[in-house]
């Protein structure tokens, strides 16, 4: 979690520092799919906004670990979750209700683009390199 990708990046382990921050964005999608509040909104639009800003504030947390490895696509998420704190979580749960209900968000464009078939195997002819 939190504390070993702290942990690997502190000393410099890019790669497993990576991979920590990997998992932690899995933990947040599996969040939102378990909650799926798309659902509960039709039986409880309340939860369903209680859901909703939970995410929010992932996306929030999730740009400030990334800045390290993204920092371009974590200005643009923190813009379009209308925040300027920057600040590193050291209270997860704090910073899980740092964004309050009614806050402005914009929907951003499309931050990744999806890769094609034929640009994978243009960069892996490109960048494969040679083994010794």
């Amino acid at each position: 979690g939190l504390t070993r990708y702290e942990a690997q990046m502190e000393a410099i382990e890019v790669r497993k520092a990576a991979s920590e921050l990997r998992a932690l964005w899995v933990l947040g999608n599996e969040y939102l799919q378990s909650a799926a509040p798309w659902a509960v909104f039709k039986d409880d639009p309340e939860k369903a906004a209680a859901q909703i800003r939970l995410a929010l504030n992932l996306i929030r947390v999730y740009a400030v670990l990334s800045a390290p490895f993204i920092p371009e696509a974590s200005a643009r998420m923190l813009s379009a979750m209308n925040t300027l704190d920057t600040e590193w979580p050291t209270d997860m749960e704090a910073a899980l209700t740092a964004l309050p209900p009614g806050h402005a968000f914009e929907v951003p464009d499309v931050l990744f683009a999806k890769i094609t078939d034929d640009q994978r195997e243009e960069w892996q002819a490109r960048f494969a390199g040679t083994r010794a």
